[in-house]
């Protein structure tokens, strides 16, 4: 019984006298890498300040990206060219299959505007997240969609309350769970996930969740590639991908936010309240 097992079957043998050493040496290792930035505050409002510098280095971005929208209308992927600047500037075209705008929007300085170039309709109101909705189908304020393609969390106006350790990262709490925002903060203050939420009275923006992923160094700050914004009330879903050569805290030419109806398109007024009707104008690829 005892023929074949050699030093590695004996007590004591080599195998043995290093397995709880390597298992010890292991959990060490693993520990180090699941401790929090040491230069990370634990304080509630020193972190919130923390946040806030980092997240102040970027104020502008403009790119081309892969975004996949998921709703309960709609699956559809496709390639998009956007601009924001902070605070509320934004520019948004859908491109198609030949890279050319089936659709454009702008909003800046609380206006909008977009052309269904397909359908050659151009309306124009106010930078509404209801007609924001047209290609975003979380309808959230215009000033929280700039932030987010700006590599940033919308931060509520509530008091910072509490930090926990959560594996190699702090969660920043905001306010209270039910009405205030939860923050995962990493590495250089980056904020890698986000929870807001809100209360449901009539009119108010929806709660929802935000993923950063693939950060590079831009700006002199963290600045995020993969950005997921998910309402999950609504079982709607963005996921965001910039190109490698995304510009990041550059100055954009105001043209950019600009939008005149072309020659011979029609042209519709919203009135205040309300939104384009329709599907959001947005198609898979073609094959």
């Amino acid at each position: 019984m005892g023929e074949g097992r050699g030093d590695s079957g004996r007590a004591g043998g080599p195998r043995d006298r290093a397995g709880p050493l390597a298992l010890a040496v292991a959990l060490a290792l693993a520990g180090c890498a699941r401790m929090p930035p040491e230069d990370l505050s634990r304080d509630p409002a020193a972190l919130l300040l923390e946040v806030e510098s980092a997240q102040g280095r970027i104020a502008s971005v403009r790119g081309t990206a892969r975004v996949r929208v998921r709703s309960p209308k709609l699956d559809a992927r496709v390639q998009e060219f956007l601009a924001a600047e902070k605070p509320d500037r934004l520019r948004l075209e859908t491109l198609d299959f030949f890279g050319n705008p089936a659709a454009v929007m702008v909003a800046a300085g609380g206006r909008f505007a977009f052309l269904d170039a397909r359908a050659n309709v151009f309306y124009r109101g106010a930078a509404s997240p209801e007609n924001l909705a047209r290609l975003v189908p979380v309808p959230i304020p215009v000033e929280e969609l700039v932030t987010i393609l700006c590599g940033s969390a919308p931060l509520v106006s509530a008091a910072p309350r509490e930090v926990l350790v959560e594996g190699d990262l702090l969660a920043l709490t905001l306010g209270e769970d039910d009405l205030g925002e939860r923050l995962l903060v990493g590495e250089g203050a980056r904020v890698v996930a986000a929870r807001l939420a809100r209360g449901a009275e009539a009119g108010a923006p929806p709660s929802y969740e935000l993923g950063f992923a693939r950060f590079i160094r831009r700006a002199g700050a963290p600045f995020p590639r993969a950005v997921t914004l998910e309402d999950r009330a609504a079982a709607a879903r963005v996921e965001l991908l910039w190109r490698e050569d995304v510009e990041v805290g550059e100055g954009l030419d105001e043209g950019l936010f600009r939008l005149e109806p072309p020659r011979g398109a029609r042209v519709v007024d919203l009135a205040p309240g309300e939104g384009i009707r329709g599907e959001p104008l947005l198609e898979p690829p073609r094959e």
